[in-house]
């Protein structure tokens, strides 16, 4: 059904008499038209009736830029008040008098351009029209859309596709909250039910179970609990799902929880945005059913996403962003990008040309492989609390509930690419917090063993839950107030690093430390010298009501042996184990001089529980070793632009005016500052389009540290994740191509020796003072044979050790390898010695044998 857009119909005549109205048109807005209508305006708003001499060519030049916004149709506030109004206020020498003489300016040079001679495109369908509406869009300074049309009907499914940063997000928010501006047909659209389908419950904390959470909700509350509760329940919500805390709902549940509010406001336009975020296979599927089932059948559905197989199974039209307008094209996505090859970019992560760039991490003491395990968790539990126990806080230590994990062992290093899979709520975000310490283990579990100075970049499911106390702040402005301090700010606040009233409790209890006194160094008269220095022997928790044992320097009690531990300082390595500088304080808990400080083992503070005050100082000293880049404007933005975030977004835009894709760039960029080892990917995949997608791909590729990440979507991590964890929600994580890691050491291993092999040694060639090169001979040391034997029957043992998953003799492997290489060239060199030596032998005795002469 073609029709004529009635506003245009007066120009629509004979050939003729249609140009000289276009002539016409073309004389009003030339800068001499439009600068007598400026004059005219100045003296109708301001009382200007004659403008100072002066002034003129101004007036001129303004004029002239108006001109130009007039044939491009550029009708919005803002650019005029940078094009007319900057110009005029210094002429009006008054601010609101100069933007009401722009505001009556442009509206009358808006007249002088007629309305485009358009054929509106009215969508296909039995469906009644749901609206036809002309508008125009702009957000944070930015033109969207300009002087577009929007025509839709009741009970088809449309997809709005673009790329990152168009502005199809905030088009959908607009509509659902009526906020589009320029057009009258924005009353026809608030007399629609729209529902706006986002994940504004995301990173919901609400520790309320779900169907009161509903019921919180005004516009759903009169529906009343029995509805609401068997809508949930057709929605395939379990009874325990139901009354769990909307805050220990996996992603998948809440956007079904999204999803079935919207259903029960009947809404007459369903917005979706990235619907099938966190979602996994099923309910997908679900999703689709939904969607093109009885319960949609009179719903118009207008939908946002980078999932091409969902947009084909769903879509009966497409409206595509165009030169800032939007087109709409019938059918599903093949049939859309069959007629615009151009958007079959927006769905394929291989053919980018947009490129990410991780930091190099640098290397971990003691860590000599990257296939070291750098994380593990052996056999560990986890229970999620259940509302009682979470209202306790963190001192509770029972956990009622069903657990979500139960007896995992897994384990990550600088080689890992690890893809997580499995169904929504089955506990992989579970794991991945468990494994980085934002959460831990049940009581009683092993503790999860980190290396020190591992740095970590952890990007969680909901993104964006990291950046919306910052919504005012640029993404530069970010970054530098969450690593300023030295710190990771984020990673502080997580809850594993936040000390329960038992721990601050252990603060204040007292200790009696004993102390040795060093002997001193002597002269060479023999005489001793300097002070003597005491270290630090032992120390024991004082009871309460017990006194501190009366001086005895001999058994190691000193003045002021009674101390309580106010922080740790710094840290040392020590006979290949880690020291704590310890700062004390009296029993009243006033510090001491820092002069008392003393280096206390790890194992001793482990015991009496300084845990956390040990990981903040490993922290802080793997940040320092991070923290290569100053937090300057121009190397934070340097840094950003390696993520695709430009200045224009980086430097000089707000969090709250950037895109879902946007926002989950500059999550990505802050959490790599610190060249972590290992990054956490949670769902990466979620907002990004294609073009980012495929930059993410080969960055990981790239990339020198492990990567881990959960995702549904196997296109993504297909290509560069070898090795799978499956999390089927049986409490079990099924691990899989874990044997890759044995080609990547052999590569290593070989890359070594070659190295060693090619590394020319100093003492090769000698020459003398004249040039003249010295032949050396190396004299075979005797090797020790029984020793190469005891040696390679220890690495057959530590191989085996190896294969049963005890990497922690993976250093010693090595080194024992490499002893035992040296060993065996050697021993080749000996024998070839005594090979040599053999045939020399031979040689000098049949020279030395008597010729027999003939007779």
């Amino acid at each position: 059904a073609n029709q004529k857009h009635p506003r245009s119909s007066h120009y629509r005549s004979t050939p003729s008499s249609q140009n000289m109205a276009m002539n016409a048109v073309a004389e009003l807005i030339t800068p001499k038209a439009l600068e007598a209508l400026l004059t005219s305006t100045l003296a109708d708003e301001a009382g200007i009736d004659k403008v100072d001499a002066a002034y003129q060519p101004i007036l001129a030049y303004v004029s002239s830029l108006a001109s130009n916004q007039c044939v491009a149709e550029t009708f919005h506030m803002f650019e005029w008040e940078k094009t007319v109004q900057a110009y005029l206020e210094p002429i009006v020498a008054d601010v609101k008098k100069a933007g009401a003489v722009t505001k009556k300016f442009m509206d009358e040079s808006e007249k002088r351009v007629p309305k485009r001679d358009v054929v509106l495109d009215i969508p296909e369908g039995e469906g009644e029209i749901l609206c036809n509406v002309e508008f125009k869009l702009a957000y944070g300074g930015k033109i969207l859309l300009n002087t577009t049309h929007f025509h839709v009907r009741r009970g088809r499914i449309y997809g709005l596709l673009g790329h990152n940063g168009c502005g199809k997000s905030t088009l959908m928010r607009a509509i659902s909250s009526g906020a589009l501006a320029g057009f009258p047909g924005a009353e026809e659209l608030m007399k629609l039910r729209a529902c706006f389908v986002d994940h504004d419950i995301d990173g919901s904390d609400a520790n309320v179970p779900t169907i009161d959470f509903c019921l919180q909700e005004p516009i759903l509350a009169p529906l009343g609990r029995e509805k609401i509760h068997a809508k949930l329940l057709e929605m395939e919500f379990t009874e325990e799902l139901i009354q769990k805390p909307i805050c220990n709902l996996s992603g998948g549940w809440k956007m079904k929880l999204a999803l079935a509010r919207a259903v029960l406001l009947d809404a007459d336009l369903l917005l979706l945005d990235e619907p099938t975020n966190h979602l996994d296979v099923q309910k997908q599927q679900w999703l689709v059913d939904f969607l093109t089932g009885p319960a949609c059948k009179h719903v118009t559905t207008l939908v946002v996403s980078h999932d091409s197989k969902f947009l084909n199974k769903v879509l009966t039209d497409v409206i595509h962003y165009e030169n800032m307008r939007l087109k709409r094209y019938t059918g599903n996505l093949d049939q859309f990008v069959e007629k615009c090859p151009m958007a079959k970019a927006y769905f394929s992560i291989h053919d980018t040309q947009m490129k990410f760039t991780f930091p190099v991490p640098g290397p971990l003491e003691g860590v000599k492989s990257r296939t070291k395990a750098i994380i593990q968790a052996k056999n560990i539990t986890f229970t999620y609390p259940t509302a009682e126990e979470k209202a306790l806080g963190p001192n509770c230590k029972t956990r009622s509930g069903k657990p979500t994990l139960v007896d995992c062992s897994v384990q990550c290093s600088q080689a890992s690419r690890i893809a997580c899979i499995g169904p929504n709520g089955a506990g992989k975000s579970t794991l991945i917090k468990v494994l980085v310490g934002e959460t831990k283990p049940d009581p009683g579990c092993p503790e999860v063993y980190r290396h020190q100075n591992c740095r970590i970049a952890y990007v969680a499911q909901h993104a964006f839950h990291h950046i919306e106390q910052h919504l005012e702040m640029s993404p530069v402005e970010y970054i530098q107030w969450r690593f300023s301090g030295g710190l990771d700010k984020e990673q502080q606040a997580m809850e594993a690093a936040q000390m329960t009233d038992e721990e601050k409790a252990q603060l204040k209890q007292v200790f009696i430390v004993y102390l040795k006194e060093l002997a001193a160094e002597l002269d060479e008269a023999g005489n001793a010298t300097g002070e003597r220095e005491i270290i630090f022997e032992k120390m024991e928790p004082l009871k309460k009501g017990q006194k501190a044992p009366p001086l005895d320097p001999v058994n190691g009690i000193f003045p002021n042996c009674s101390r309580t531990i106010k922080q740790l300082v710094g840290r040392r390595t020590r006979h290949g184990s880690y020291e704590y500088e310890v700062k004390w304080g009296m029993p009243d808990m006033t510090g001491m001089d820092p002069k008392h400080n003393l280096y206390v083992p790890a194992m001793v503070l482990e015991n009496a529980g300084f845990f956390k005050l040990m990981k903040a100082v490993d922290d802080r000293i793997a940040a320092e070793a991070g923290n290569v880049k100053p937090l300057t404007t121009n190397c934070i933005q340097k840094h950003l632009d390696d993520f695709g975030l430009h200045e224009e977004f980086g430097t000089y835009g707000k969090m709250k005016n950037l895109s879902g894709g946007q926002k989950v760039k500059c999550v990505i960029g802050a959490s790599m500052w610190f060249c972590p080892h290992l990054v956490v990917l949670d769902e990466p995949t979620n907002y990004l389009d294609r073009d980012s997608l495929g930059a993410l791909s080969a960055a990981i590729k790239e990339f020198q540290g492990g990567c881990l990440m959960i995702s549904h979507n196997a296109e993504f991590f297909g290509d560069i994740a070898p090795e799978v964890w499956e999390v089927p929600g049986d409490q079990k994580v099924h691990v899989s191509g874990a044997e890759w890691m044995e080609a990547v050491r052999a590569k290593e291993l070989a890359e070594q020796k070659a190295k060693k092999k090619s590394i020319p040694k100093q003492d090769d060639d000698k020459f003398d003072a004249l040039g003249n090169k010295i032949e050396s001979t190396t004299a075979a040391a005797d090797v020790d044979r029984d020793l190469i034997k005891r040696m390679t029957k220890q690495l057959k043992a530590l191989k085996d050790r190896l294969k049963k998953g005890d990497a922690s003799c993976e250093d010693e492997m090595y080194e024992l390898e490499e002893k035992l290489d040296a060993a065996n060239a050697m021993l080749k060199k000996e024998k070839e010695a005594a090979k040599a030596e053999k045939e020399a032998q031979k040689k000098l005795n049949k020279k030395d044998k008597p010729k027999k002469t003939k007779k």
